[in-house]
């Protein structure tokens, strides 16, 4: 899942650049009355990162650090600035000196160790995000400074998003029902645990989820998970209309998501729009160039758009991200049947059904090389129910390790 956070911040981000400007002007304004009024300084130097106004952020930065030099949330607002400027190692440096101080709260320290692991996750390090975070999100209720009811929504977000990353899903899945058993599950939590739990396969936990997150959510603040997740569960039961609706919302949420996108092509190719399928699918690609279920998404709309030698490339790339799924050459087979290179062919159908006697793509290759079928509306037909219902998940839920 391609999923953009943002750094912690004191107040949410405002996405209106301009009207937040006007709000800062209007703070300055009375900071010139009330110089030393920290809270002031506080919300205008939030202001400023929020719409980019670095040399504002750092005046108050610095103003706030001298009034109140002892002050650890100020030393933490520099780790702010750093990180709203995507500048990780000036930030890392502010906050392993911050993680270094004897005694400090427990609330900071959670933070502090958020905003490490934060760099970790936007870095790509996935792997290192969850070993950083992996003490206290495991840590037992007999702790109670460190216990789950204590973590931070956004350190559980964080953690659950870094957990699907690194493809440790089931983990996922069994740490978000026990969080679910303990303190119950927030709107935030319950999308991004959605889409784990259809990456994982766990079908009724999907739906369950993700609609307990947009039922809690209003039409501003939907999570994105749960809408693609939502939009996968209707791909599965072959509702194109409901997947179109529901990736078409998440792409307002964020035009550049992968997973929505991704999710919006599936839904354009069951609707019969193939043409307008391989263009998202393409720009999804570009968006999470690993991601398997995507690639056999353009494979197959390129195959029924009458184009077998894109198809090929397009499967190659899945083969190449995965050489013991089924799928992956099944789909080339087909692929290169239709092209006559009946020796690959051959050899990729008999790889398919030694990993997967049951493959469909592989059996529709055997037919064709031997002749029994070459109707393109028999090929549009097996494209249909290889990428929905119970295969759709299969090739989705199966891969998304990958993603």
């Amino acid at each position: 899942m391609q999923t953009t956070l943002t750094p912690r911040l004191s107040t949410p981000v405002d996405s209106d650049a301009a009207a937040t400007l006007v709000r800062l002007d209007r703070l300055e304004a009375y900071l010139r009355d009330d110089s030393d009024n920290e809270t002031l300084l506080a919300e205008a130097f939030n202001a400023a990162l929020q719409c980019a106004a670095w040399s504002r952020a750092e005046f108050h930065l610095r103003h706030g650090k001298a009034l109140h030099p002892d002050s650890l949330q100020w030393a933490l607002r520099e780790a702010d600035l750093w990180l709203a400027q995507s500048n990780f190692d000036q930030a890392t440096i502010v906050l392993r000196a911050l993680q270094a101080q004897p005694d400090t709260p427990a609330g900071f320290r959670d933070a502090v160790l958020h905003d490490l692991a934060f760099i970790e996750f936007q870095q790509g390090n996935y792997g290192a995000c969850t070993a950083l975070l992996a003490g206290r999100m495991q840590a037992g209720d007999a702790d109670q400074e460190s216990a789950p009811s204590t973590m931070s929504r956004e350190m559980v977000v964080l953690w659950l998003r870094a957990l699907h990353h690194a493809g440790d899903l089931e983990q996922a899945v069994r740490w978000t029902q026990t969080l679910e058993e303990q303190r119950g599950l927030f709107r935030q939590a319950a999308g991004v645990a959605s889409l784990v739990a259809l990456d994982a396969a766990h079908m009724a936990l999907a739906s369950r989820w993700s609609a307990m997150a947009l039922e809690q959510a209003s039409a501003s603040d939907r999570p994105i998970e749960a809408l693609v997740a939502q939009a996968s569960l209707a791909l599965a039961s072959t509702d194109a209309a409901r997947a179109l609706d529901l990736s078409e919302q998440a792409l307002l949420i964020h035009p550049q998501d992968g997973r929505a996108l991704s999710a919006h092509a599936f839904a354009q190719l069951l609707a019969g729009q193939p043409q307008a399928a391989l263009a998202f699918f393409r720009r999804a690609l570009s968006f999470m160039p690993n991601h398997i279920g995507t690639w056999h998404g353009q494979g197959w709309t390129q195959l029924t758009l009458h184009d077998p030698q894109a198809a090929c490339t397009s499967f190659e790339a899945a083969l190449a991200l995965d050489r013991n799924f089924a799928e992956n050459h099944g789909a080339l087979a087909v692929a290169l049947a239709l092209q006559k290179q009946t020796e690959q062919a051959n050899k990729h159908v008999q790889l398919a059904l030694r990993l997967d006697s049951a493959n469909l793509s592989g059996r529709f290759a055997q037919a064709i090389l031997e002749g029994k079928t070459s109707d393109a509306q028999a090929l549009e037909q097996l494209a249909r129910r290889l990428l929905g219902g119970e295969m759709y998940e299969a090739v989705m839920g199966a891969v998304n390790r990958r993603g």
